[in-house]
């Protein structure tokens, strides 16, 4: 019986990329949210209650501490982060998977903007210009931090 080689990156391409994953999400949800959170300041525009927005989960108050509902948004944006990157492996092209992850993303404006009295709504231009315009940031991140991650795992194989 034959013993499976080792993947030269010291992973599997079945297992999940955990911990570059989680940086990933971390630093791409951290972006989204400070810029989302300086729009807000500056205009007015509550795109960033929207992005912590939880009125709409059973079993919650409609209102936590800010540091929770963000906590919260980090934990979409981990799992996010290791999708992607799971994804990049099987099949390459960082940059054009983060934007397509963002872009994605950024649809979700529709069904969050009608779950709540405090968030802008359904036909708020601007707000849906700034939201696009913070996902799409956040798309570019994870795209530039797959690249980073692919070049790296590229010079420990040479």
């Amino acid at each position: 019986m034959s013993v499976p080689a080792a993947h030269p990156t010291g992973y599997s391409n079945r297992s999940l990329p955990w911990i570059s994953g989680i940086l990933t999400g971390m630093v791409s949800g951290v972006v989204l949210g400070l810029f989302l959170k300086i729009i807000q300041l500056y205009t007015g525009e509550k795109v960033y209650t929207l992005l912590l927005n939880i009125d709409f989960v059973p079993g919650l108050p409609p209102t936590l501490p800010e540091w929770i509902e963000f906590s919260l948004h980090l934990f979409v944006s981990v799992f996010i982060g290791i999708f992607y990157l799971w994804w990049v492996r099987h099949s390459g092209h960082p940059m054009f998977k983060g934007i397509l992850l963002g872009a994605g993303s950024s649809l979700l404006y529709i069904p969050l903007s009608q779950l709540s009295s405090r968030v802008p709504n359904l036909y708020d231009i601007t707000a849906i210009l700034y939201w696009v315009i913070g996902h799409l940031l956040f798309g570019i991140v994870l795209g530039l931090c797959g690249k980073y991650i692919s070049a790296k795992k590229a010079t420990h194989r040479s």
